[in-house]
């Protein structure tokens, strides 16, 4: 396995400050701010988990991913090459703001842009929460996960499994509406029980969702309190998943897609404790889901 994490999103807005009130007041994250206007939200002792930058339109505008040695960087970029996927390449300036030491792109067989990274940089600087999260859930499990619209599946799915090394976790299929029956696949490649789902549905904003971990049930009461002292709209109530047993709940971000916020996730011995399963539905109990807020 060459990708050992999801070590971070970047996301494009017009409007960075309501991302750093959402970042900072909401979700709990630090925030500092880079050149030309980035915004770099920490949730440990890495410099950010969630990159914002100036843009046209409001979404995500890659997942970063990262290999663990400057050789399975390598060995990927050369296993991505092999199949003809187009790499392109990053300069000094992108290294720069991205803080990392070596650093490529490419896009998925779904159109979903992807960095891929080794070497971050850092000055480990002890993570504090503006409004008091005792920590959030990374390490060698990354910042949490992505779910991606994933509309040519099929390629999509082989992609990710037969090429990039990642292994099936779970499958639901969710009935979206009277004519659409969407799969929606969880894959995993570290014991986080998955980093990246892709999702047979359309999603404008480039993203359904991501995720952010804390390590008990009092920080998700918390974060749903300032979710109702400043109004921000929920897009799912609290539930219980049925693959990774996260009780969490969904709120919208600045950047058209949700965020899900919850404990308790599962953590695997895939070699020695997981058979592959499909469920017909997705959450034990919860998750009553809200339309986006209109603009």
């Amino acid at each position: 396995m060459s990708i050992s994490q999801l070590a971070y999103v970047v996301v494009e807005s017009t409007d960075i400050e309501k991302w750093r009130f959402f970042g900072s007041h909401i979700i709990g994250l630090a925030q500092s701010d880079g050149q030309d206007g980035t915004l770099y939200l920490k949730a440990d002792g890495r410099r950010y988990r969630i990159l914002v930058v100036a843009g046209s339109r409001d979404g995500l505008y890659a997942s970063g991913w990262e290999a663990s040695s400057q050789e399975q960087f390598v060995a990927f970029k050369a296993r991505l090459a092999a199949t003809d996927v187009e790499i392109i390449e990053s300069s000094a300036r992108d290294r720069q703001v991205r803080g990392v030491t070596g650093l490529f792109s490419f896009v998925d067989p779904s159109g979903n842009r992807h960095e891929v990274i080794w070497g971050p940089i850092s000055d480990f600087a002890p993570f504090i929460s503006p409004v008091g999260v005792e920590r959030f859930v990374t390490g060698n499990m990354g910042m949490g996960h992505v779910v991606l619209p994933s509309m040519n599946f099929d390629a999509s799915l082989v992609f990710w499994r037969d090429v990039c090394g990642f292994g099936l976790s779970d499958m639901l299929h969710a009935q979206l509406s009277p004519e659409h029956r969407a799969r929606i696949f969880f894959m995993h490649c570290n014991p986080r029980q998955h980093s990246l789902a892709l999702a047979e549905m359309p999603q404008p904003s480039g993203c359904v969702h991501i995720m952010l971990e804390v390590p008990g049930i009092d920080d998700v009461g918390r974060a749903l309190d300032r979710i109702a002292a400043h109004d921000v709209p929920l897009a799912s109530t609290l539930g219980r998943h049925v693959n990774d047993d996260m009780v969490s709940f969904y709120v919208w971000t600045p950047g058209g897609f949700a965020l899900e916020f919850g404990c308790g996730g599962l953590v695997k011995d895939w070699d020695n404790d997981h058979s592959v399963f499909e469920t017909t539905r997705g959450s034990h109990w919860g998750h009553q889901w809200s339309a986006p807020p209109s603009h």
